[in-house]
């Protein structure tokens, strides 16, 4: 049998600016619209209907099954959180996979697994059983998707706040999609599966006549639905004639901070990197209310936004790296049973960064193996045509101001904190390395996460 490939894109943005302002990337400061891109046409009236060819390169056809999305019933309940709780564990297994020596990180937990899972919904047999054991899927498929879908709907439900006193309201927009190769025999119980769990549906492009035309559609889908920040996500050679399906998760946050920094109060200052050389930061100010832990070798303190979190983990100094390589579920527990409410001083840098990463090699290490072997991979649950995966791709990049955060990344540790007594405040100074996580405030899922080594560092 021939084998066709198959293509995982992953697109992590998270942003925050003032309201009114423009973005970094010089966009406007309201989200992404989620409107289809210009050469989609109309969907077709049902799933079971098999696409037409198109004669026209890089012209994108959506098809979508005819029902609609699933109701989310069980926000916050113990489906949802199960899922929450694998994503974290997955996420947290992925990070040592990801780091490399005196680099920044910042990836999404939330957008691999999405789309691995949507991944997920099409393999079989082995392929089916590495993959599920790989992001945690447990004993029952349907309640891991259902439970995803109710994630979803747990994530997007700020998304009709208007800005108001001169914050930007939380958004964060994850959009699903499945690029598949017109003409080809999907199975229609697949296309009802993302449409129910993913809200997705099946943009027809013709890669077999048009692989660059079609890379070209789904680089412009993308970047409209990035505000152009990411513009062109697939370079040349990765869509080639033998391209059969490319899964897409892209995930867009903007939030503004429930206690924005005073810019006049960011100073340049010494950070100190992990080698005990120094680079300038600059340094934030701020006094705010939230959630403060102090453990054996580090400390942590939550920053809210105005519906998610920013978790930052300082290490000690000299032990930063015995830290992130026990870094696992049982220091997420921690930080749940053990926080103190404090009036936190913070001093903390600002930073940008951005990680592209190829994640065919971390998944082979983490157990998933026979999706990217041509002869092993059972993918039939997709089409009954010799699929298999041929790499993965995932980026995301990060703004992080005195209004909040826009994009994925982020650069600083902070320093042993003074203070405690009984007036129950704490002064934490991030000036070395340090451990982040940006979480819905609903959900508790973890949307990104990362490490900044060196804040200077683009």
């Amino acid at each position: 049998m021939k084998r066709h490939a198959v293509l995982l894109v992953l697109v992590a943005i998270a942003a925050c600016s003032p309201a009114g302002s423009s973005s970094p990337s010089g966009g406007s400061a309201s989200p992404p619209s989620a409107s289809p891109a210009t050469s989609t046409v109309a969907p077709s009236p049902s799933a079971s209907a098999s696409p037409g060819p198109s004669s026209i390169a890089g012209a994108i056809r959506e098809v979508r099954a005819d029902v609609g999305r699933l109701s989310a019933d069980d926000i916050g309940g113990p489906r949802s959180q199960a899922v929450v709780a694998a994503d974290a564990a997955f996420g947290l297994r992925l990070y040592r996979e990801l780091i490399t020596d005196g680099a920044n990180l910042i990836y999404s937990p939330y957008s691999i697994s999405t789309a691995l899972s949507m991944t997920y919904g099409g393999a079989r047999g082995s392929s089916a059983s590495q993959l599920g054991d790989v992001l945690g899927v447990g004993a029952d498929p349907a309640a891991w998707h259902q439970g995803r879908n109710d994630v979803d709907a747990a994530i997007s439900r700020f998304a009709s706040l208007e800005p108001s006193e001169g914050v930007t309201p939380l958004t964060i927009e994850p959009t699903n999609a499945l690029f598949g190769q017109d003409g080809f025999p999907f199975e229609p119980g697949y296309l009802e599966l993302l449409a129910q769990a993913y809200g997705a549906g099946l943009n027809a492009l013709d890669f077999a006549a048009h692989p660059d035309a079609s890379r070209t559609a789904i680089n412009a889908w993308v970047a409209e639905r990035t505000k152009d920040r990411i513009p062109e996500l697939l370079g040349d050679g990765t869509v080639t004639g033998a391209t059969r399906v490319v899964l897409v998760n892209a995930i867009y946050f903007l939030g503004s901070w429930a206690t924005p920094f005073d810019k006049a109060l960011t100073k340049a200052a010494p950070f100190h990197r992990l080698d005990g050389s120094a680079v300038t930061g600059q340094m934030m100010k701020a006094s705010l209310d939230g959630n403060y832990v102090r453990a054996k070798d580090w400390q942590a303190i939550e920053i809210p936004y105005v519906g998610a979190t920013m978790t930052i983990i300082l290490p000690d100094a000299g032990r930063f790296t015995s830290v992130e390589s026990g870094l696992d579920s049982g220091t997420l527990a921690e930080l749940a049973a053990h926080p103190a409410y404090e009036k936190i001083h913070l001093r903390l840098p600002r930073w940008s960064a951005k990680t592209g990463a190829e994640l065919k090699a971390p998944l082979i290490r983490l157990g998933a193996r026979d999706l990217f072997d041509p002869e092993a991979a059972d993918l039939s649950g997709i089409a009954d045509a010799g699929l298999f995966i041929s790499f993965v791709v995932h980026q995301a990049n990060i703004d992080v101001d005195e209004n909040g955060t826009e994009a994925a990344a982020a650069t600083a540790v902070g320093s042993d904190t003074t203070g405690g007594g009984p007036d129950g405040e704490v002064t934490v100074n991030v000036d070395r390395p340090f451990i982040f996580l940006i979480r819905d405030g609903g959900s508790g899922e973890i949307l990104f996460a990362g490490r900044v080594l060196d804040p200077s560092a683009r």
